[in-house]
């Protein structure tokens, strides 16, 4: 098992190399992984640099790593946000999980006429974010946002080159069939329990999103999100090894 990974903040990063890791990461390797002096980590700053670096001291509430080598990614060619609309029983922390793993750059939550569940923690599904990235090697943050209206998620439809309404009564345009788009800035609207109303379903179309099936099966909405990024980072190039 190779060096452990942790996420810290652009300017935990000083100009000399050194890192400076508190919070909840600062937490785990010392309360947790019990990191002594001269322990190696891998430190990422979220924007696709990977540092390989050395415990250098170790104090209460705070590591003091020097960064050894530095490995940068090319940014990813596009960008996916997924408006999920909000769950019960805290099946969102699973989306928020599994859209994290697959590689969406952006999870916002709303709620919709449908939606049954309001009540949304931010802090929690930033954790959750967290450990997901670091689980599975990214080296890009996702990011939460904090939960908006269904309105305000198609006042942002023009933000992106192309959004996919999943609607339930959909028929036509298989999200699974599409083509590989032009742009890099992409978006998904996908929702609770209870799905879209008529009427919600008309607007997103009239804001500019195309209205997309995910199939013919009845997908449970935690699924649903999941599958759907699955199939729109498929189709954008995004689940490749090149």
């Amino acid at each position: 098992m190779g060096p452990r990974r942790f996420f810290v903040r652009p300017e935990a990063v000083s100009a000399d190399g050194l890192i400076t890791v508190s919070g909840t990461e600062a937490e785990h390797m010392i309360r947790v992984l019990r990191m002594k002096e001269g322990y190696k980590a891998v430190i990422l700053t979220g924007d696709g640099c990977e540092r390989l670096s050395t415990v250098v001291r170790v104090t209460r509430g705070e590591v003091l790593l020097r960064e050894e080598s530095v490995t940068r990614a090319d940014r990813r060619s596009v960008s996916l946000t997924l408006f999920a609309g909000n769950l019960k029983n805290g099946n969102l922390d699973l989306v928020v999980r599994k859209a994290v793993e697959l590689g969406v750059d952006r999870i916002v939550p709303f709620v919709s006429a449908r939606t049954d569940e309001k009540k949304f923690n931010r802090e929690r599904a930033e954790r959750i974010a967290l450990e997901a990235a670091k689980q599975c090697g990214a080296l890009f943050l996702s990011e939460v946002e904090e939960q908006i209206s269904f309105k305000e998620v198609l006042d942002r439809v023009k933000n992106y080159d192309k959004t996919w309404f999943c609607y339930e009564n959909e028929t036509r345009s298989p999200l699974a069939k599409i083509a590989r788009e032009e742009g890099r800035s992409f978006a998904l609207i996908v929702g609770s329990e209870g799905g879209f109303t008529d009427e919600e379903a008309a607007a997103a179309v009239a804001a500019g999103a195309e209205s997309v099936t995910l199939g013919r099966r009845i997908l449970r909405a935690e699924t649903a999100d999941i599958v759907a990024s699955a199939f729109a980072l498929g189709a954008l190039g995004e689940l490749d090894h090149d």
